[in-house]
């Protein structure tokens, strides 16, 4: 007989003791077959559950390292190799194609033309490369390379992306220098000429002519250039690197003749066409263009569109990196292939595959393809079903039972809203390339789900939907930081729940509140929310004026106010700091709330921070304010003409006050940060009340 012990990974408890079992993780199955255990087992010789706890942190943290260790490949591709690997692939490039030309017979200006046209083809070949960031076509040639020098490539390296693109670059340099030398351009006097000029000039004695310039020389064992040809040939320009496709202009004393490609006709290639005309894009091309367009302000792409740089922004922060997840998600179901070739069947297939991929499956960093990904969770459901089964029949459970734990060892999977939302940014992608001609009709206009489909849907998915605090707020209250004394009286952990469930403000409205933002009007304290600097609101209506609500006056929010104002800081909460991605306050404080609520186990995906403003909503209908009241205090849009045009300057704060002091919630088990009361508690939550709000 063993259990799991909930509050610490790894640690069961068996008759004998406390245990340490861990699984072998899949990745290191992949690489390895430790053992036929399924799993490690340790003994840890003790009953006593502190003391457990603490070895088997140890042995986690050891067994992270070790899993580590077995795991890592290879060692970062070094700034050296990737020069060495360069500059060979340059070298061997073009000397390449003076053997082949050296070696080749006569031609025909018919053949001299075609050749030139396939060496055109190749250059804007690897240009389009360059553009569209396509680093397969280096593959190949940094493979054939590295073989020959003998150094190991690890292209799941970070740095193999940087290595590849600049391979692209020393390609096309090499093949913009072989055109020239093909066409009989050459870059200064070759090797025999630079010896021989001053043997004929008579300025230099035959005797002291340079030895290194002479036929048959050999050069150092770490220089990188080609060996030195036979008179007339032009090996030694290879070393050189490669410059802008410009006419060189010859030395005076070298008489030219008639450049060789005056007489061939240049047939310079383009990108394959569309049916209208235009190179159709690949599918994350396409998406980064529509995010540029996007980003910068425009909307409905007509050439008539003036851009809104602001609205682009805030589109580019909140949308735009799930346009961009959808885009690299359909690029590894089907491939990063062209738009114009994308099939109605591999459409089809997307969708389909879509409902089957796990929720937490991440298309940028996973190992695993989608399709690999999908039939991975399947698989694992039918295990653990197979397993929890087993298990429960053995021990004699109910039918009901069985069923109710089966549906519990379900894997979460993507939800009907969230396809949605990709199928419906594919479209867009889609519609976008439509209007600058790139394609000629709309691909998804078949796929994309109509209303009663996406209704169906989501009828058959188990609720999700946001639920009010009420009833809950009691069990958040008494948590650690609504309980102890704070070692900041401004954490924002503390104070903002309170003023969200208080006044119904957005999280990002109350993060990003300043000091002076909270002013005294007509002698009653009220926070102004307005678009200033740094700030930034949701719509016009979310320009408002709240009073502040009699329990945050009583657990000391004006004294923080004035305490910020004595400290000179700007901010009420100084110390949040904006995250990296989305530059909002939220998405940093969201994962410490998000934190906070599964250490103390009031965890629940129902209610999160935004349920606040729904309980304050909620809460105001249930105190029967007018709706025109709420709308005002939630920021909501008022399409009341007798409210619009006949009450323009808005309702009095005292008729506000009433509105939010008329929602009614129980905060006398909450410490005052500013407080010299003791650690409330529920055992003595009634004396707490009489002393602190009497």
């Amino acid at each position: 007989m063993r259990s799991w012990v909930s509050a610490q990974l790894h640690l069961e408890y068996r008759p004998t003791g406390y245990h340490w079992r861990r699984r072998w993780p899949r990745r290191v199955l992949r690489i390895c077959t430790p053992s036929k255990n399924i799993s490690l087992l340790f003994s840890l010789r003790s009953h006593v559950l502190p003391d457990a706890k603490a070895l088997a942190q140890k042995l986690t943290l050891l067994s992270d390292i070790a899993f580590a260790g077995v795991t890592e490949r290879t060692m970062a591709i070094a700034p050296d190799i990737i020069e060495r690997l360069l500059v060979e692939l340059c070298r061997f490039l073009i000397e390449a194609a003076d053997v082949a030309r050296e070696m080749a017979p006569l031609r025909t200006p018919e053949v001299a033309a075609y050749d030139l046209a396939c060496a055109n083809a190749a250059v804007e070949t690897l240009r389009h490369a360059i553009a569209t960031r396509d680093r397969e076509r280096a593959r190949n040639p940094l493979r054939e390379v590295a073989a020959r020098l003998g150094i190991p490539l690890d292209e799941t390296d970070p740095d193999w992306q940087r290595l590849a693109f600049r391979a692209l670059r020393v390609m096309l340099e090499a093949e913009q220098e072989n055109l020239r030398r093909d066409r009989g351009e050459f870059q200064g006097p070759c090797a025999a000429l630079q010896a021989a000029r001053p043997l004929v000039d008579g300025t230099v004695p035959i005797s002291s002519a340079p030895t290194s310039a002479t036929f048959g020389s050999t050069p150092g064992p770490n220089a990188v250039v080609l060996p030195v040809a036979p008179p007339g040939s032009d090996s030694a320009a290879a070393s050189q690197p490669a410059a802008p496709v410009t006419q060189p202009v010859a030395p005076a004393s070298v008489p030219t003749a008639a450049p060789a490609h005056d007489l061939i006709p240049q047939v310079p290639p383009a990108p394959e066409p569309c049916s209208n005309g235009n190179p159709c894009p690949k599918i994350t091309e396409a998406t980064e263009l529509y995010v540029a367009a996007r980003s910068r302000g425009y909307k409905s792409f007509k050439p008539t569109e003036q851009a809104d740089e602001k609205a682009g922004a805030s589109w580019a922060r909140n949308s735009g990196p799930n346009v961009r997840s959808t885009g690299v998600l359909i690029a590894r179901i089907i491939g990063n292939k062209r738009f114009d070739e994308i099939e109605d069947d591999e459409l089809k297939m997307i969708w389909e595959l879509m409902p089957r991929l796990p929720r937490n499956y991440q298309a940028k960093t996973s190992k695993l393809s989608p399709q690999e990904a999908a039939d991975d969770a399947d698989a694992t459901e039918r295990r653990n079903r197979e397993i929890t089964r087993a298990r429960l029949e053995k021990q004699g459970a109910s039918p009901g039972k069985i069923e109710s734990e089966l549906l519990k060892d379900r894997i979460a999977r993507l939800r009907a809203a969230t396809i949605y939302r990709h199928m419906q940014d594919f479209q867009r992608t889609t519609v976008f390339l439509v209007k600058k001609g790139h394609l000629s009709t709309n691909i998804m206009a078949d796929h994309i789900w109509e209303k009663a489909e996406y209704q169906r849907r989501e009828i058959l998915q188990e609720d999700n939907e946001r639920q009010t605090w009420c009833g809950k707020l009691d069990g958040l209250f008494r948590t650690p930081i609504f309980q102890d004394k704070l070692d900041d009286v401004g954490d924002p952990m503390f104070w903002a729940p309170l003023v969200a469930v208080h006044m119904g403000l957005r999280s990002e409205e109350v993060l990003q509140l300043h000091v002076d933002d909270i002013q005294v009007i007509d002698d009653i304290p009220c926070i102004v929310l307005k678009q200033g600097p740094g700030q930034s609101l949701k719509s016009q209506a979310s320009r408002r004026t709240i009073p502040i609500h009699d329990n945050l006056l009583k657990l000391g929010f004006m004294q923080l106010v004035a305490m910020l104002k004595r400290a000179g800081e700007p901010r009420l909460f100084p110390w949040l700091e904006r995250s990296k991605t989305k530059k909002t306050y939220t998405e940093t404080f969201s994962k410490r709330f998000t934190r906070y609520r599964h250490e103390h186990r009031i965890y629940d995906a129902q209610r999160d921070f935004h349920s606040f403003r729904t309980t304050f909503n909620h809460l105001l209908i249930q105190a029967e304010r007018q709706d025109s009241h709420r709308r005002a205090l939630m920021g909501h849009v008022e399409r009341d003409v007798g409210i619009t045009n006949y009450n323009p300057g808005g309702f009095s704060m005292t008729t506000l006050r009433d509105c939010v002091n008329a929602v009614v919630i129980d905060v006398s088990m909450i410490r005052s940060p500013f407080g010299d009361v003791a650690s409330a508690s529920v055992t003595d939550l009634g004396s707490h009340r009489a002393k602190t709000f009497a």
